[in-house]
């Protein structure tokens, strides 16, 4: 299990302790209000125990735990990590867990003298939500940086995806910080200037795509590529129907 990429961000406002839970290096979050000592736990997928001792060790008051979607690697460890603590839930409806507060976007959570507000981000899964609190964003895996998540699977959507860019983020200061759901995290404004997938949301697409795939025995142009999370790359291509998907580079071939 990897480890070594655990690291606090201490800011005048709030504490975030990133724990990366597993080797798909999916992130989980002890967050801590640094003028109250209040706590919300966010996306608890692995590494209960870790999640557990961290928030006891900053006082225990944690006010929620707080799934941003429903796969299963951001919210595995939910059922241990509310046995030991108590906190009621907050996450999408529908859930294959029990859930105190379901949300689906639009919405304010009280955290002491803090606000946590809820905005749809689907694109990655439909129900995903981002969790805002005051400078920071927890954004699932609508975004990897510089990248996003996959749009290939179940419900995904990338035309969601890209117009959740341009209603959801545009309004938030560039030093934002944008903790992504796998892998480091980002900024508002280091995704405006440099995610090829945000450019084509807010600009539109290029004149000529930049390459072209085979992706499941038909030969696609690839209207961007991005770096992802893991040390591979994620393409946006064009589909024969019209529609748009992003994958990884491990779905697509040379022709």
């Amino acid at each position: 299990m990897m480890t070594g990429a655990d690291e606090i961000v201490i800011d005048e406002h709030i504490q975030v302790h990133r724990f990366v839970l597993n080797d798909l290096l999916t992130n989980g979050f002890v967050v801590q209000a640094t003028d109250t000592g209040s706590l919300v736990i966010i996306d608890p997928g692995d590494r209960a125990d870790d999640l557990i001792a961290a928030a006891e060790a900053r006082g225990g008051d944690v006010r929620w735990i707080l799934v941003t979607h429903l796969h299963g690697d951001h919210w595995a460890a939910l059922a241990e990590v509310v046995n030991a603590l108590g906190a009621p839930v907050v996450g999408p409806p529908d859930a294959p867990f029990k859930v105190d507060r379901a949300v689906i976007g639009g919405e304010d959570l009280h955290f002491a003298a803090h606000n946590i507000h809820v905005s749809a981000t689907p694109g990655h899964s439909p129900e995903s939500v981002s969790y805002h609190i005051d400078g920071h964003v927890f954004v699932g895996d609508f975004l990897f940086r510089l990248g996003s998540g996959r749009t290939d699977g179940g419900d995904a959507s990338t035309e969601a995806l890209l117009a959740t860019v341009r209603e959801v983020f545009p309004g938030l200061p560039d030093e934002t910080t944008l903790w992504c759901g796998h892998g480091p995290p980002s900024t508002v404004g280091e995704e405006r200037r440099g995610n090829p997938f945000w450019k084509i949301a807010l600009e539109g697409d290029p004149p000529t795509p930049v390459d072209e795939v085979v992706y499941r025995g038909t030969t696609v142009p690839v209207i961007a590529w991005a770096d992802d999370y893991d040390g591979g790359r994620k393409a946006l291509l064009e589909l024969g129907d019209g529609g748009r998907v992003i994958v990884p580079s491990s779905q697509v071939e040379r022709p």
